[in-house]
């Protein structure tokens, strides 16, 4: 939906900055291995990317996240969400607006390949989850939380089977949502954008996950996040969704046509 007029293009991405940024910093639980958190920022930047474009998307979701992590003791990830959430933010607006010029046999091909790549990503942190031996000792002292290999051992497995329902569930839930909310309003709410949540959300932890690894110099501690991850993404679609649907029935609606 584009906004027309300068002045509300300035003063709802700047409250969708402001928006993200209170949502990120006001609610963060923190997630023991790599010193990060998780929030309730992600559902701001689907509003934002659906609502005003791709372009507010990428403003609200990398201003307002990297002003979080700064204010709220987290500098040391600023720069690197800084990144990541514009990126997300972007994906969701363009994936939406690019799908939905498609015709409907690419669309569904199109989907098919997201469900696949998705499972193949989940599928294949399992394996280098799984793939962690007697040799990995030396992940004891890293994991906060975990002093022996037999807490290593269980924390493996129950990262394993979060991997594995998460690859199953999330398109589940997607198509679902999606022929939920098309009952309600077929133009308003289309497979479209929660296409775009769900591929901005891969990026999200694929992103974390690197930079993760990139920061702590491990590419197997920061594995056991993702779930955390897969969770903050999943619960911010869910939040975005039913915010958009109050706000279907206000009249803020119409200054976004």
């Amino acid at each position: 939906m584009d906004i027309n007029n300068g002045t509300k293009k300035i003063t709802f991405g700047g409250l969708m900055i402001a928006l993200v940024m209170v949502t990120t910093f006001s609610i963060k639980i923190p997630v023991p291995f790599t010193q990060g958190y998780i929030h309730a920022g992600d559902s701001m930047i689907f509003i934002a990317a659906i609502l005003l474009g791709w372009k507010y998307g990428a403003l609200a979701g990398g201003i307002g996240s990297a002003m979080a992590d700064i204010l709220g003791g987290y500098a040391h990830w600023a720069l690197p969400t800084l990144i990541i959430k514009a990126l997300m933010g972007a994906l969701v607006g363009w994936v939406a607006n690019a799908a939905d010029q498609r015709n409907k046999k690419t669309k569904i091909m199109f989907s098919i390949a997201m469900a696949l790549l998705w499972f193949g990503f989940t599928s294949g942190l399992r394996s280098m989850v799984k793939s962690i031996t007697l040799d990995s000792t030396h992940l004891l002292g890293e994991i906060e939380g975990v002093t022996t290999l037999e807490e290593l051992v269980a924390l493996s497995q129950k990262v394993q089977s979060q991997l594995f329902w998460a690859a199953l569930l999330i398109p589940l839930v997607i198509i679902v949502l999606s022929l939920y909310l098309s009952r309600i309003d077929k133009k308003f709410f289309t497979v479209e954008q929660l296409l775009g949540m769900l591929i901005a959300g891969l990026w999200m932890v694929t992103g974390y996950y690197l930079a993760s690894g990139i920061m702590y110099g491990s590419f197997i501690v920061p594995i056991y996040s993702i779930p955390w991850n897969i969770v903050q993404f999943v619960i911010g679609l869910v939040i975005a969704y039913f915010i958009i649907l109050a706000l279907r029935k206000t009249p803020i609606m119409k200054h976004l046509k």
